[in-house]
């Protein structure tokens, strides 16, 4: 029997609700105040996501952590903002509403920045190495979730090009 799937189940999520979920799950693993993923989507769409504030807020708090993240385009581990050279000077650290990060960049294959997911939190605390293995993951899963829905739109708009291996009938040929 021919099924048809259901009109209403998604199987690709949208960057928004995967941004969402992974926000999350970084929020609650890492036991943090304060998540927050921003990044430039294929249509140049400010998409963003927060856990523990909303995003606005969010936004406000990681906007020196992002700019440092992604201008340097290499992670940020700082267990202690008041001690931190850079990062001390910050007034959501000198105010004690942040004390701790961790900020991953988020650059696509072909080297471009798109974006930051950072962690924060009001207490300081020395990040684990899986802590922050973790947090790379999750921005390696992000740019994964962009970078497939900005194919999936791209097919769904009939710009499917071959990588130059011929396929007939979903078999390659050899």
């Amino acid at each position: 029997m021919n099924r048809r799937p259901d009109p209403g189940l998604r199987l690709v999520p949208s960057t928004q609700e995967a941004l969402d979920r992974i926000t999350h799950v970084a929020g609650e693993t890492l036991d943090v105040d304060v998540v927050c993923a921003s990044l430039v989507d294929a249509d140049r769409n400010l998409v963003v996501s927060s856990y523990g504030q909303s995003a606005p807020a969010a936004l406000l708090l990681s906007h020196a952590f992002r700019k440092h993240v992604s201008t340097s385009r290499r992670p940020l581990v700082v267990a202690d903002g008041r001690s931190d050279p850079v990062m001390a000077r910050n007034p959501v650290v000198r105010d004690g509403t942040v004390r701790a990060c961790v900020g991953m960049p988020l650059g696509t294959a072909d080297g471009r920045a798109v974006g930051a997911l950072l962690a924060m939190d009001q207490r300081p605390r020395r990040w684990t190495a899986p802590q922050v293995d973790l947090l790379g993951q999750l921005a390696a899963v992000i740019v994964s979730e962009m970078e497939l829905g900005a194919a999936m739109r791209r097919a769904s708009q009939g710009d499917v090009r071959s990588e130059g291996v011929p396929v007939k009938y979903g078999v390659a040929e050899e």
